[in-house]
């Protein structure tokens, strides 16, 4: 590679390293208390909703640290605790002000894009969270002596990541597929036969 070109390509990696670093001072730019303090209610509301969920799931009476509903409802806490502070920090910075201005139609097309997408994202989740604890079925394909299960998890979770993973990824379905389903596979495998947690959904 000539001096000149070398010289030319580190330019580049300037430029698109500035244009990084620019784009997360935009995001950041973007947030205000008012959207922040929204964000923690209706991530404290989600936390709950799970948090009610797990508590919910049928437990085989093993041992509380086995119970299927134990990392959902751990999870929902540490995310309602996020959402406190999350709260608490945007009440301080005046969050609570104008709180109804954040539910305005934005005019930048760039904002009514993110929008669109993060409110689609909340559905999403909570369809995956409903359609999982309602959904209850399993199939089992012996192989040899090993038995491959699948559960009503998997195929739930599957087709709804794929669809987040498109929309925020921006990869092609194929790929983004994929990548749900070995995300999926690992995370079931890894409760079923590492910790000996029953996955949600008959299992």
């Amino acid at each position: 590679m000539s001096t000149e070109n070398s010289d030319a390509y580190i330019e580049q990696a300037k430029a698109k390293l500035a244009e990084g670093f620019q784009g997360e001072e935009d995001i950041e730019g973007a947030s205000t208390p008012q959207k922040d303090l929204l964000s923690a209610c209706v991530i404290g509301v989600l936390s709950i909703g799970a948090m009610v969920l797990a508590w919910q799931m049928p437990d085989p009476g093993r041992s509380v640290f086995t119970h299927p509903g134990l990392l959902p409802f751990l999870t929902g806490l540490t995310m309602l605790a996020m959402a406190f502070g999350l709260a608490a920090r945007a009440l301080r910075e005046g969050g609570a002000a104008n709180l109804t201005g954040v539910f305005a139609k934005p005019t930048d097309p760039d904002e009514r894009d993110y929008a669109r997408r993060a409110w689609l994202l909340i559905g999403l989740i909570v369809a995956l969270i409903v359609a999982v604890d309602f959904v209850s079925f399993r199939i089992r394909i012996p192989i040899g002596s090993f038995e491959f299960k699948i559960s009503s998890f998997e195929i739930v979770a599957i087709p709804i990541v794929t669809v987040i993973m498109k929309i925020f990824w921006r990869k092609s379905w194929l790929r983004c597929l994929l990548a749900a389903a070995v995300t999926a596979m690992l995370l079931a495998a890894a409760f079923r036969w590492g910790f000996k947690i029953p996955m949600p959904g008959v299992d």
